[in-house]
């Protein structure tokens, strides 16, 4: 009975230190991904067109974010390739979102200059860093680039998403149609370093990848991926890359996502974990962050998340998406709470819940 009783308090101990870290930190997710809830149902956002209510705040309140980066999609959902008229519908999410932040300043601000980090935490408002997920639709031209970082806001983007674009090959190419970096792709990386936008690789091929990291000035981000090491998936980074992007002083957001996890049931909390300790132990914990590109009720409880998956080559025969003990208004604390048992120091998990990519970011930015 007293090994019981001990073994409790050692859980509510560690349950508690876990809650004052991320009250206490500066909560960054760099890859979130809204799911709506339309008459009692929720349903993912590909296209970007769902409602925005004041249910997402409660929840990022409730969560403990002090930060999110929403990287816009303009997908399709039945093959998962860019929207028709994909400026038409960027130009309508990117200002309906900076819409919403404006009509909730109380609450939401937007992260354009390196002071708003520091402002954010502040006022207690929840920052949104502008991104996009496929710059390849929308940067048609580099006069493109500066009229989304001026006229919008926008300060990340992911280079290439599904498929080949001007820029860039993406992942689910495969390395044998991997062209690379294209010409216009240098001058889209060389742009965005100059205006102070974050190069992100996340969905690109290797070589795609690599030639990114070479070409940029200021850190390449990985803002959600996994060990490839841990889980051989086509997206998620081997050793080689890990290394590669922190030497360019980048961070990696890692991901709850359960393909992106382990390729076998069961998964647990525990083999994210061991995500965080295998990449933190191959680059250090300052070049980790956390992306979880994953909703809150998770993508199993939405009703359309399933079919576009499908489309993905490594997500063919996938039964479910989440891992249920990492889905919830908890699922940061109890994130802390493994990372506390594996031994991780405070200032280490502050780095972790947001500080690197603050750190990171302010660094890209030119003001």
């Amino acid at each position: 009975m007293a090994k019981t009783a001990a073994t409790t308090d050692t859980m509510n101990e560690t349950r508690d230190h876990a809650a004052r870290l991320v009250e206490q930190s500066f909560v960054f997710n760099t890859t979130e991904a809204p799911a709506h809830e339309i008459n009692g149902k929720y349903i993912m956002d590909f296209t970007g067109s769902g409602p925005l209510t004041n249910r997402l705040i409660d929840e990022y309140r409730k969560e403990g974010y002090n930060a999110i980066l929403i990287p816009q999609g303009f997908l399709d959902p039945a093959n998962m390739g860019p929207v028709a008229n994909t400026m038409e519908a960027a130009l309508r999410v990117f200002g309906r979102w900076n819409t919403f932040v404006a009509d909730h300043a109380d609450d939401m601000m937007l992260l354009t200059k390196r002071e708003s980090f520091d402002k954010a935490q502040k006022s207690g408002r929840i920052g949104l860093l502008v991104g996009t997920h496929n710059a390849g639709e929308i940067f048609r031209t580099l006069d493109d680039i500066n009229f989304f970082y001026t006229e919008v806001g926008l300060r990340h983007a992911l280079l290439t998403c599904f498929g080949q674009n001007r820029i860039g090959t993406s992942a689910d190419e495969g390395d044998g149609r991997d062209g690379g970096l294209t010409r216009f792709g240098r001058a889209v990386v060389e742009r965005m370093n100059s205006l102070g936008m974050a190069v992100d690789v996340s969905h690109c091929g290797l070589k795609t990848r690599r030639e990114t990291m070479d070409a940029s000035s200021k850190p390449v981000l990985i803002t959600h991926g996994n060990a490839a090491a841990i889980c051989p998936t086509s997206r998620n980074n081997s050793d080689e890359m890990l290394k590669a992007m922190a030497a360019t002083g980048g961070v990696i957001g890692l991901m709850f996502w359960r393909p992106m996890v382990r390729l076998e049931d069961p998964v647990t909390v525990e083999h994210v974990l061991d995500h965080f300790d295998h990449v933190c132990q191959l680059i250090g914990p300052r070049h980790v962050g956390l992306g979880l590109e994953i909703p809150m009720v998770g993508f199993d409880a939405c009703e359309n998340s399933m079919g576009p998956a499908r489309q993905v080559s490594y997500l063919k025969q996938v039964r479910s998406m989440d891992i249920p003990e990492l889905c919830g208004i908890d699922r940061v604390r109890t994130l802390v709470e493994g990372l506390l048992r594996r031994g991780y120091s405070d200032q280490d998990i502050a780095g972790i819940l947001g500080g690197n990519f603050v750190r990171v970011f302010k660094e890209i930015f030119v003001a």
